[in-house]
Formats: C-alpha cells, structure tokens, sequence
C-alpha cells in the first residue's frame, strides 16, 4: 500500500456529483456561485463536480459551449459569461475539484449537415442517426472521421480554464457501425455487410471498431495533458454486460488511457427484474481493473428527470457503490426557469444523496488506499462476451418457460436459431445471466468474493485468491488454461460450468482436452434439447459437501441449458440428470447416465463442474435450491473453511477490505431489506448480524459509524464473535491488530 499523503487526488475517495438544467443556464453573480459551490460542498458533501462544458440536450447540442475556446460556439443564454472559468475559483475555495462535461455522441442534424462525412454510417451508406434519432432528435459521428480532431480541439480549449480535467460522454460507436469512408479506408479490408461470426473478416471489425476506439482515447488523453499534465480525463467505459461488444466497450483496453474507470448503472423502473446488486455488480467490474472506479447513479426516476429516486434506492446504491470499494456519482437534474426543485422535493433529495456522501466524507481514511480481503475470484470475461457462439446446435432452438395459464402451457417451438445475429444475442444473454445468477448466490451467502478480469488470469493475478469460479467462461486462451490448471494443481478450488474453457480467446473450439482433464470430463456428448420445466436432476449421493441442503434421492429442478457429458473414473458424480419426461404432468422417466455435477481432485485442488447454467436458472428463477447448489458448491472446493462467516438474512450483502498492511479489517454491511419493490420506499432494520472471523480474540472492533466498540462472544484462541445489534442501511465494522 502507497502512503496516503503520496496519493493523487483521484486516487483518493471521491464523491462525484453533476448538477445539470439541460439548456437553461443563465449568468450567474459572483455570490450566487459562491453560494452554489458552498451548498454542493457543504449540504451534498461532493468533492469532484462535473461542470457541464458542452451541452447534453435537444436536439443534439455537442457543438454548443459553456466555456470561451477557439472555434467554439456559445451558448446564448449564458450572455457571454464563461460558466467554467467564473465557477473554478469558489469551487477551489470549498474544496471542489472541476471536471467538464463534454457531450461527445449526441449532435445535431443542422451540425452534422455543415461537416459532410462526419457522421457514422451503416453498411447501407445511411447515417446511423438517420436511421436511429438519438433521443429522438440528433446524429452521431464517427471517431476515425475528421471529427476526431474537433473533438481534441474541445478537449484542449476545455483544459485551458484551468479545471482540473474532463469526462467524455461518449463518443460511442454504435450497433453495425461504422462503414464510412474513413473506417474503409483504415480498416483495409472489405467491411462485412452483415454480423457473421463464421467470417474472420467480421471478427476483424469487432476488434477494429474497439481499438478504433482505443484509439481515440489515446489521443484524447494526449491532448488534455498537452495542456495540464497533471489533468485527468476519463469516459464511459462499458459495464459488465456481455453485449458490450455491440458499441465497442472493453474497459480492459481503454483503461491504460484514462484515470478511472466509469460506467453507467441507471435505474429505469418497468415491468422487468431489477437485480438485488445492481450496482455492486457494477462497482466490482469496474473495481477489478487497474483504474480507480466511479459508478454513475442518475438521481432522477428513470425517464423522469426532473423527480428524484426514493431516499432508500439512493442510499442503496450509494452504500453498495462504496461498500464495493468503487466511487459514487450522481446526476442532479434542476427544474427549468428557476434552476432549482421544489423546496420539499430539494430537501428531501439532499436527504436522500447528503447523508451518505457526509458519512463518506467523516471518514474518509477508511475508504483510502484499501486492498480487498476476498479469497474468492469470479471471472467475467470480455473474451468470452465479445466472441464466444456455441457450436452446440441444440442450445439454439426456442424453448418454452413452462409457464401454465388459463390451461395453456409455453412449450416453446423447438425451432433452431440460424440467423447470426440471434444466436450471438442468445449466447450473449446465457453468459451474462450465468454472471449474474452466480454473482447474487454467492452475495446471498455471505461468500465475499472479487471480480477477475481476463487480464487477471494470470499466476500472479490469482495469487491472492485460493479459489476460482468459471460461470460459463467458455473462451479461454492457452496461456490461461495453463495458470488456471496450475493454480489448481497447486491447491486452489475451481468451480466451472457449462462450456468454460471451450473456446480459445477468438472463440474458435478447442481442439485438446487439457482443460476437460482439469474439469474432470472424459467426453462431451451434445446438448440437451433446451427445457423450462418439468425435467429433474436426482441426489445420488447426500454425503457429498457440495449436497449439504439435499437429502438422498431428491429432485432439483433441471436448469433449462445442459450438456450430455461424461466423467472421468477418478471423479465423483453424486448429482445425475434424470431422463427427460418430454412434457406436462407425466411420470418420471428414470435416472440418466449423465452426471449433473462432477467432483474430484486435480493435483492438490478441488474441482467442481456444472454441466448446465445453474447460475442462469438462480439468477431468473430465484430457486432457492438452485443458491444452495452453487453456494455449498464453492463452499466444497474452499480449500480450507472460510475464514469469515456472518450470520445474517441472505439480502445483506458482506464486503471485506484490508488497510495498513492487514492491521485492519473492514467489514462493509449493506441492507438491501427493502419493501418488495424497486424502486425501494423502504429499509427494514435487521439484527442482531454476528461475523465470526477465525483470528483470535487480539484486536478491537468496532462500528464505523460512531466509533463504539462491539461486543464478542463464543471468542477462543482460534475464533471471535462480533455482534452487530442491529444493521439499518449502511454500517462498516472495524477490527484492528
């Protein structure tokens, strides 16, 4: 660990805010931005603003400035007034940092008509704003286009008022972009006309549009520190979903280019589950790269900007934000004419966002330059979601949900997917619900964990883990087959499911069984036909660690994706498939000859292999036996027995950091107890959470909040007990040696 005093400012906790009224800004006097500086410093607690630099409204106002720059045109209703350089001396007095706001995606039809070529284009010559208004009403450009070189000029212009750097929103290149002449041109080989993922040449574009992007950023990066070597300068990076790929996102490759990684985690209320972790899972994705992390929160009620999120979901996702080891953000919409809500409506919002940000503020040093204490890995792969498509057939045919209603059941139509697009879309879908249905199972069980990235697939990335989890990470390179049989062979646990390490790093099939002999798989047969119901799995053998929930010969729903494989003789099969029923309210049919969880030893590691996507299944379904089986799963293959467990309801998430070289541990609880909706209205308190950690009774802890220590009991020379009595949103215990 650095010193503290030897960090940057953006190495530091930050607590990021945009206050934004589209496009009614007026001048403002030298008191009332005094006052405006003191208010967000004092009332929010922000320490990093976002200063609106070039406009992000109707009808696509990139072009239009806040700021005086060369070339740039003013917005008129500032009156000439430059909102960054009159705003950056009262910010600097409160302690602020100034970052400008640069609209870089969102332009104009009258902008783009005046910079012919400009424009992204689709395969069919037309503009993809044309086609696809953004927001309704604008264009995009495209980042190989001379745009670029205005966009740097921006950048430059911005820099030199002095702010301390800049967020790009945007730019992004858009689905099926671009094939404009200067991407022709730069691409140097015919662009496909259509997605084909059995075309080299398509796969060529995919990895073209994301380093064309790449870089952009190298340049953009460039110019800001032309002017304040010292500036930072950052954009949206992608979250973790496995259809990033589709406008160019790796926030592996950008990340050697900006100063943190960011990324939107909106909240849009609908008829659609809203996941539990919704910004945890955000936060560790983004945590898990080499940049410190911001995650975005709009304040606003989804497409209603102008009305705040309940307190509860801001205190939520502010606490899982933080608890997650990543940076909050949040954007304030201000009411047009007077710039400011309602007064019930602004105390009620400060109330929802100040009180989090103040308890971030008080105690700073305990988010500063902390390393995380989890001992469990989960890979989301960006090889596995920018190329894996499964040359299982059977996996691309529609199935039914099994869903009965007024007597008619889904059953599906049994029709295989040919069309590329789809099948790439159903593959994209089935990893990232495997992510995440394994993501919420682990959180619901106490099980900390971090997020590894496929650069971390390495023997001293996974180092500081003693087990790995695979949620179908089907695309693998060779390099990473061998560390992670190496780690294993070493004594580090390895859960795997479905088609993990199957593919190379391009998505092409694995031609060697390297991978399968470290899973335990003799053979892979095919894929069973895709089933939403009424089809089992069977308990063989209830001894098993990974089977504690289950007794003998209990059924578990079949996840609906599975594959026919078979076992290697050294390994364990004590969950079968049972054979398919092929319908509604029919009798069994008798167990299979198809392992459905295969266990072993490879070297001095434990391995667990699902043959389906169980993780799916949890994340959608929500079955309770279905967290049992990947939680006591991972539990199985620990090499040793966890070293922190927490007594508590499953929707309190648990969070581990280590500070001062391991002398202290802190322990973030967050309580996600709500009302059984989202948006949350409501907390409900829980209590009393007992943590019992394997360390002797040699250190003192405490509660964050108030500093009052906490009480232990059961303690020995080999565990303690640390009582919390009661959790209501937020709370961080502390232990020291």
């Amino acid at each position: 660990m650095a010193e503290q005093s030897d960090l940057k400012w953006w190495q530091k906790p930050v607590r990021m805010a945009r206050f934004d009224c589209g496009v009614d800004f007026s001048p403002r006097s030298a008191e009332e931005l005094e006052e405006a500086a003191r208010w967000k410093k004092e009332e929010w607690h922000v320490n990093c603003e976002w200063v609106v630099g070039t406009v992000g409204a109707a009808p696509g106002l990139g072009y239009v400035a806040t700021f005086e720059g060369e070339g740039l045109e003013r917005l008129p209703s500032l009156e000439g007034q430059d909102l960054l350089r009159a705003y950056l001396p009262y910010a600097r007095k409160y302690g602020i940092k100034v970052l400008a706001y640069l609209n870089m995606h969102w332009f104009s039809y009258t902008f783009a008509d005046a910079h012919p070529g400009w424009e992204q284009t689709l395969s069919d010559g037309r503009a993809y704003g044309r086609v696809h208004p953004l927001y309704g009403d604008g264009t995009t450009f495209c980042v190989n286009s001379p745009w670029r070189e205005w966009a740097f000029g921006v950048i430059r212009e911005a820099m030199k008022t002095g702010i301390d750097g800049v967020f790009l929103d945007g730019p992004v290149v858009f689905p099926g972009c671009c094939s404009c002449a200067y991407c022709r041109e730069k691409f140097g080989q015919v662009i496909p006309e259509r997605e084909d993922w059995s075309d080299p040449a398509w796969k060529d574009f995919v990895a073209f549009r994301e380093d064309s992007m790449v870089d952009f950023l190298r340049e953009a990066q460039a110019a800001a520190l032309q002017i304040n070597p010292d500036g930072v300068i950052f954009l949206n990076a992608g979250n973790w979903h496995s259809a990033s790929w589709r406008v160019a996102r790796d926030v592996q490759k950008l990340q050697a280019y900006q100063h943190f990684n960011g990324a939107e985690a909106f909240f849009h209320p609908g008829p659609k589950d809203h996941p539990l972790h919704f910004w945890a899972i955000a936060a560790k994705y983004l945590r898990a790269g080499r940049n410190p992390a911001v995650v975005f929160v709009h304040h606003c009620h989804g497409g209603w900007h102008y009305i705040g999120m309940p307190q509860m979901e801001m205190d939520v996702a502010t606490a899982q934000i933080a608890a997650c080891g990543a940076n909050p953000w949040f954007a304030y919409m201000m009411q047009p004419s007077s710039n400011q809500p309602s007064k019930a409506a602004l105390e009620r919002d400060i109330e929802a966002v100040g009180k989090l940000y103040g308890f971030l503020e008080e105690h700073e040093e305990y988010y500063t330059d902390v390393e995380s204490a989890a001992k469990i890995g989960l890979v989301i792969s960006s090889q596995t979601s920018h190329t894996y498509v499964s040359r299982l057939k059977e996996i691309t045919r529609e199935s039914g949900t099994g869903r009965e209603q007024d007597l008619i059941v889904d059953v599906g139509t049994g029709r295989e997917i040919v069309d590329w697009e789809k099948r790439k879309s159903l593959c994209d879908d089935l990893t990232g619900a495997e992510v995440a249905g394994t993501f919420l199972a682990l959180s619901r069980e106490h099980l900390p964990f971090d997020v590894v990235l496929d650069e971390r697939i390495t023997p001293e990335g996974l180092k500081r883990y003693d087990t790995l989890i695979l949620p179908n990470t089907a695309c693998l390179g060779d390099a990473q087959v061998a560390t992670i049989a190496a780690f294993v062979r070493n004594g580090g646990g390895l859960l795997a499911s479905f088609e993990a390490g199957g593919y190379d790093e391009n998505g092409e099939p694995r031609t060697d069984s390297a991978f399968r002999e470290v899973l335990g798989i003799e053979r892979v047969d095919r894929a069973m036909v895709p089933a939403g119901y009424e089809e089992y799995l069977k308990v063989r053998d209830a001894d098993h660690p990974a089977l504690d929930a289950f007794g003998e010969e209990e059924l578990l729903p079949r996840p609906v994706y599975a594959l026919e494989v078979s076992a290697r003789s050294d390994r364990e099969t004590p969950l079968i498939f049972m054979n398919p029923i092929n319908g509604h309210y029919k009798p069994l049919c008798g167990e299979s000859k198809h392992p459905a969880l295969i266990a072993g030893r490879y070297g001095k590691g434990k391995v667990i292999y699902f043959p389906h996507l169980v993780g799916k299944d949890y994340g959608e379904l929500k079955g309770l036996m279905h967290e049992k089986l990947i939680a006591d799963s991972v539990r199985a293959v620990l090499p040793g027995a966890p070293w922190i467990e927490v007594d508590a309801p499953p929707t309190v998430e648990v969070e581990l950091w280590t500070q001062e070289n391991g002398k202290r541990l802190l322990i973030h609880l967050v309580n996600n107890t709500g009302d059984m909706q989202h948006p949350m209205s409501q907390i409900m308190p829980v209590g009393p959470i007992r943590v019992t950690l394997h360390s002797g009774p040699d250190f003192y802890v405490y509660r964050l909040s108030d500093k009052e220590s906490l009480g232990c009991e059961g303690t020995d020379m080999e565990t303690t007990t640390v009582v919390l009595p009661e959790l209501e949103v937020y709370e961080v215990i502390v232990c020291e040696w």
